[in-house]
């Protein structure tokens, strides 16, 4: 069963997600990460580790309530 989280915990992710992307890769181009994370073909991310990265973010988001 997946999880419901709030609009604000799905914001609070993106931030999480975006800035451990830049943490990691260190780089300021928006177009790279929206590259990553674009959807493709059956609902998978061109880069199909951003899956995994967003998840990690939802994950630290609900760690937090």
């Amino acid at each position: 069963m997946e999880e419901k989280i709030t609009l604000l915990e799905a914001y609070k992710a993106m931030v999480i997600f975006l800035d451990d992307y830049y943490n990691r890769f260190g780089q300021d181009s928006l177009g790279s990460v929206l590259g990553s994370i674009h959807l493709v073909k059956d609902g998978i991310t061109a880069d199909p580790a951003a899956w995994f990265d967003w998840l990690d973010a939802v994950k630290k988001t609900l760690a937090e309530k």
